[in-house]
Order: C-alpha cells, then structure tokens, then sequence
C-alpha cells in the first residue's frame, strides 16, 4: 500500500461524512470484454474501492458517473447523482464502443435520484437493478443478475454501525479534545475524548434496541450523557483530578456531544427516516389504488421492504408503513405515480414534486433536478 493509498483509506474511515471525489469514466475489473457486465456507482472513493474488492476475481466493467464524490444514496437523494449523470458518463466513457451488449446495472440505492427509464430513452441502454450491498454483487452475478427479496432490503450489522459511530464521533474527538484541554487541562481533554468515545460506540452497538426517533430520544441521549458523564468523573477521580470545575466541564462535554446526535443520529441510519426532514410533520407513503397497475417496480428499490406485491389483485400493498423512512425512491420509480407522500397536516406530494427537487442538508426539497442539465454536459 502506498503513502497515497493509506491517506485515502484513512480519509474514508476517520472523515467519511466529507465527499472524496474519485475517478470517473469507464474503470475495468479484471480483464473485462465486450459482453462482461456494466456495474453502475458514483465516484466517492470508499464506494469504488470496496466494488473493486467485491468483484475480485471477475470480470466486469465500473462505470462511475460524478456523484460529486459522495455516496450513492445520500447523492442521488440530495440531487448530487441523478439519470443525467448516468447519461452523461454512458456518453463521455464511450460505453457503446467496448461492450456489445446494451445492459446497465444500477446501484439499488440510487433509486432515490435516478431513473432507469430516462437513462433508455436517452441512450437505448436498458437498466436494472443490483443488491443493496456491495458484498452481494458475486451472488447476483452467479444469479443470472437477479436480486433476492433480502438482497433488496438494506441492512445495518455491528461493523457498520461501528463505522458510522467513526464518522460522528471521529470529528467530535478532534475538536472536543483540544478545545477541553484548554479549558481544564489535559485530564479533562482525556476524560472528555474517552466519555465520546465511549458514549457514541456504545449507542450504535445498541441500536436498534434503544429508542433514536422521536420525543423519546432525548430519554435516550440524556441517559448516555449521564453515563458518559459516570465515565469521564471516574477518569478524573482516578487522575486525582476530581474538582468541582473538571466535573462540571465533563459533563458539559458528554451533554454537548450527545446533543450533536440528538440533532438528526437517525438520519444517518438506513433504519429511520430523518427527524429533520419530517419536524413536527410526519409523513406516510399512499396509494392510490386506482393508479396502480402492478408493476412491482416500487417493490424492487424499496430498501425497507415496505411494500408487497399482490399477485391476484395486480397491485401493490403497504405492509410495513411503519418501517418506511420516506426516501422516496418508491415514488420516484413508479411509472404510473401511484404512490406519493401525505404529511399529519394532510399535506400531500405527488410523484412529479418528487422527481423534479432533491432534499438540502436540512431535509427540505429545495434542490431543483431538470432535464436541462444533460445539454452541454462535457
């Protein structure tokens, strides 16, 4: 591993929550040929390496279209990586020359932002759907490029969580530390940095079995800061340092800290939806039956497994509404928009507000996505 390529892990591991633009274009696995398969991403590097180290040992083409350096669900959802994207990189790679075939595989996750059928109508490429996770592109492979009903629904196990608690808790130690040493000194900066530590790694290990949305949460995250409080007095009382100032600094610390994940910790989870983007409105995905005609595509990039399909009927059901997170790419796929959000306040959005905006850094669809942007792209 070179100098380069440890900076770039480490960058990906301590500082994720930054966009880290990789390489774009048409990038070869192996020694890929004319029918090997096309495997669609966005070009945030932790995404590019970790596709490389899936598809080891095969045959297959990357093309990475400019998700602005961050990950596909968060790009395609913020309007960072949409179907123009896609074509403008099926376009600039020169696709159609290396390979005979015309099939692309799209990231699940970027149902959100990007539609398959925009992509065929511009470019004559056809487009399905791959596994959510990236460790599933072998199985999908052997599989004659078909997605099981588990492979659809997103997962969170330990090893992600851990490394979501990386991402939060990584910057809040690089500037909580120095900023509590100068306050009360280094046995302070020490109680402080480990109380963090401890209290973030230890709320991502429990969920999903402690309460993170709603009212509740701030049960949650008192009685974290609480523990990380009981943590960082035992530090100091060990250090002899247990004054009245250096307890009163960790405590602030501990509250401070979790209250930066009081803001919006389920957001950043692939289990909630953002508390930001419904505050004090809470939304509910809806079917108008009479629309529905049973394609099923909802079903297919519904990463919660929210909806069924009704084979007699011919139409969709929400089985699991209390599991959406409002991502919206259910909406955003359907051809006949037969799904559409409607808040508490008896507000509703219907598809095409959906597809033409994307959600800003505070939840709220004021990203405007038109078709205008494929002209004059390079």
């Amino acid at each position: 591993m070179t100098v380069r390529e440890g900076l770039n892990r480490a960058f990906d591991l301590f500082l994720r929550m930054l966009p880290h633009a990789g390489p774009t274009g048409l990038i070869a696995v192996g020694s890929p040929g004319r029918g090997s398969p096309v495997l669609v991403t966005g070009n945030y590097t932790l995404t590019l390496r970790r596709m490389r180290q899936a598809l080891a040992g095969r045959d297959a083409w990357i093309l990475s279209a400019d998700s602005k350096g961050i990950n596909v669900w968060c790009a395609a959802t913020g309007g960072h990586l949409t179907h123009h994207d896609v074509i403008s990189v099926i376009r600039t790679s020169h696709l159609d020359a290396r390979v005979d075939h015309r099939e692309l595989i799209l990231p699940q996750l970027a149902a959100t932002g990007v539609e398959g059928k925009k992509i065929t109508e511009a470019t004559g490429w056809s487009a399905k759907w791959g596994p959510v996770r990236l460790e599933d592109l072998p199985a999908f492979l052997d599989r004659g490029q078909r997605v099981t009903r588990e492979q659809r629904r997103v997962p969170f196990p330990l090893r992600d969580r851990m490394e979501m608690a990386l991402m939060w808790g990584f910057p809040m130690l690089l500037v909580g530390v120095p900023l509590f040493v100068l306050l009360g000194g280094p046995a302070v900066g020490l109680a402080v940095g480990l109380a963090i530590g401890a209290m973030v790694t230890s709320l991502f290990a429990a969920l999903p079995r402690v309460k993170v949305i709603g009212r509740v949460r701030w049960a949650t995250f008192a009685l974290w800061a609480l523990g990380g409080f009981g943590l960082g007095a035992g530090v100091l009382w060990a250090l002899g340092s247990a004054m009245a100032g250096s307890l009163s600094l960790v405590g602030l610390g501990s509250a401070i800290a979790m209250a930066i994940l009081g803001v919006d910790l389920a957001g950043t989870t692939p289990w909630y939806g953002s508390y930001i983007n419904t505050f004090r409105n809470e939304a509910r995905i809806e079917l108008v039956e009479e629309r529905c005609t049973g394609s099923a595509t909802c079903v297919l990039v519904c990463p919660r497994d929210v909806l069924l399909m009704n084979g007699p009927a011919r139409k969709v059901d929400i089985v699991r509404p209390a599991d959406c997170i409002q991502c919206g790419a259910c909406i955003v796929q359907c051809p006949q928009d037969a799904l559409r959000f409607r808040y508490q306040d008896d507000r509703v959005v219907e598809a095409a507000t959906i597809r033409s905006t994307r959600m800003n850094l505070l939840g709220r669809r004021t990203v405007p996505v038109g078709d205008h942007r494929v002209q004059g792209r390079p």
